[in-house]
């Protein structure tokens, strides 16, 4: 359909078509990334009817838009999982710096999926929209391309340009997190660093008794006792219940008479009674020899090269 043709329509048809050619227009003339809600709702066939407020759909419209300028500024800021506030007092509240690890290890590789999964849907994106773009250009080239074509082109041209820029904010969250969860790994590496899997297998006794240790005493403080799941992962460990138990009551007892608002008598009481019970009393290896198990974890069967290095001067590791 040319000029001469659209010419020769009835207002009611050009009332219509109102819609196409005005994205039409706008997408060739402005290069717009957004197709206001006003555009589709606020013309065309349904732009008069009444709605809600005493108000037609096409002012209830113009109001959504104004509404959603809000929404995309405040996208800005809560894009992502979270603020790097909750990534170090939420999510990082381990005891152990090594669970600390594992979280961010765990939380980086999710973030890496969902980036990657977002840069090829992207890729692909833009691929649909260069081979709309020059099949358009070609057919008004060659003056092959009729009206109708031209307008669902544009159409599919709109909404893969807002796709893409929609997108955009929520890759830019990820990316945000991805940076915020970096900035957590460098500051954890003078905490650990230059471990292999080897390293961590002969923590692992240790970084699970602190999370049990942590746990239970959060029962006892509730309860006065613990409760049979973390007696049950007490004893997985090597530790007598009923005797911890009474140390955590007597701990629990003088944590209630303490003036100080922090929690550094905690950590301190966790890691002193972690290195007692595994150092002193080896008490994970009196579990292994009783399960007929030695404690040792054959390197072969672990990746021995050593990760999380610390850079020098220059940035090197």
């Amino acid at each position: 359909m040319v000029q001469g043709d659209l010419d020769k329509m009835s207002e009611n048809n050009k009332n219509e078509v109102a819609i196409f050619e005005e994205i039409r227009r706008d997408l060739t003339v402005n290069q717009q990334l957004k197709v206001p809600m006003s555009y589709v709702f606020g013309r065309g066939t349904v732009g008069n009817i009444a709605s809600f407020g005493g108000n037609s759909l096409a002012e209830n419209a113009v109001k959504v838009d104004q509404a959603m300028v809000v929404c995309t500024e405040l996208q800005k800021i809560w894009n992502h999982s979270h603020t790097q506030w909750s990534w170090k007092h939420i999510n990082m509240d381990n005891v152990s710096p090594f669970d600390n690890m594992r979280q961010i290890s765990a939380e980086l590789a999710g973030k890496k999926n969902a980036l990657n999964e977002a840069k090829w849907r992207h890729v692909e994106s833009e691929l649909k929209l260069k081979k709309l773009e020059d099949e358009l250009r070609r057919g008004k080239e060659d003056n092959t391309i009729d009206y109708w074509r031209e307008v669902e082109i544009n159409i599919k041209i709109a909404k893969l340009k807002e796709g893409l820029s929609e997108g955009m904010t929520y890759i830019e969250g990820a990316m945000k997190d991805v940076l915020a969860l970096n900035e957590l790994y460098e500051q954890l590496t003078a905490r650990i660093s230059n471990f292999s899997e080897a390293d961590l297998e002969k923590a692992e006794s240790k970084n699970h008794l602190r999370r049990a240790l942590a746990q239970s005493i959060r029962d006892v403080r509730m309860t006065g006792s613990i409760t049979k799941g973390e007696q049950e992962l007490m004893e997985q460990i090597g530790v007598n219940p009923m005797k911890l138990q009474k140390i955590l009551r007597s701990y629990v007892a003088q944590e209630e008479k303490q003036e100080t608002w922090g929690i550094d008598e905690l950590y301190n009481f966790i890691n002193k009674l972690t290195d007692e019970l595994i150092d002193e009393h080896k008490i994970d290896v009196i579990r292994m020899n009783l399960q007929g198990f030695t404690q040792d974890s054959p390197e072969q069967y672990s990746y021995i090269n050593k990760v999380a290095k610390l850079k020098n001067n220059d940035g090197e590791s």
